[in-house]
């Protein structure tokens, strides 16, 4: 995943612009019931940011991050308020202390990497050098902001102890993997395949719609009113640890 820093303005006009138009569309960016797909906005620009990103919730009460949307990993995690090198970015860091429903993931059978101050730990870097490492934890976690009303499913995320690079430098707080958890020392699901397994969600698929600025991603199924032509399906390969 190639990505580089992005300017100082964390939402632009054209992405502001770009949500409030969502909001007013044909297809409302909210969760849809009586569908069961979730819905949550997009922000961002590749040539000005080079990436895309979205907010979720985590915790009780809820703490938002600004998270990037990665097709090419599993892990979804995001800075700890105690972290030891991390940047300045959207959202403030994660508090663990202020949240009522989080607990550390422990050492043992469900946890495949190594293991500190009793807690699991993650490692991941990525081709253009940037690398996150950290703790994962559970906790409950959401799509979107207060607006979309995604409801919030229980989930395994991480807490960055340390980032570096491009990590450190951009805007959003943190990533936000749509693939499996392959390879990233956690058996368990990752957040995306929890959305999956809920009761709210009716089906494994997600879409991602990209314009200029912004978009719109949907998770349990898609919202044809937004595209121009015709939604194209990638199947999601587990093998590889990568969406493919």
């Amino acid at each position: 995943m190639a990505r580089r820093r992005g300017p100082p303005l964390p939402r632009s006009p054209g992405a502001l612009a770009a949500a409030l138009g969502l909001l007013l569309g044909r297809g409302r960016t909210v969760y849809n019931a009586s569908l069961q797909v979730e819905a949550c906005r997009i922000y961002g620009n590749i040539d000005s940011f080079a990436y895309f990103y979205v907010d979720i919730l985590v915790g009780t009460p809820p703490q938002r991050a600004s998270v990037i949307l990665d097709t090419g990993s599993g892990v979804t995690a995001f800075p700890c308020a105690r972290c030891s090198h991390c940047g300045e970015h959207i959202d403030p860091a994660f508090n663990f202390s202020e949240t009522s429903t989080a607990r550390w993931v422990p050492c043992g059978a469900d946890c495949h990497s190594s293991c500190k101050d009793e807690k699991c730990t993650y490692y991941q870097g990525y081709t253009e050098g940037s690398a996150i490492e950290g703790f994962w934890f559970e906790d409950m976690v959401s799509l979107g902001d207060a607006f979309q009303h995604n409801p919030p499913v229980l989930a395994r995320v991480g807490c960055h102890s340390t980032e570096n690079n491009l990590f450190y430098t951009q805007k959003a707080s943190g990533i936000l993997g749509m693939g499996p958890p392959v390879r990233y020392g956690l058996q368990s699901a990752s957040l995306i395949q929890r959305l999956f397994q809920d009761s709210h969600v009716d089906g494994s698929v997600f879409t991602i719609c990209l314009a200029e600025w912004g978009g719109q991603l949907n998770v349990g199924g898609s919202n044809d009113s937004y595209h121009t032509g015709p939604v194209q399906e990638i199947g999601l390969s587990v093998a590889s640890g990568y969406s493919s």
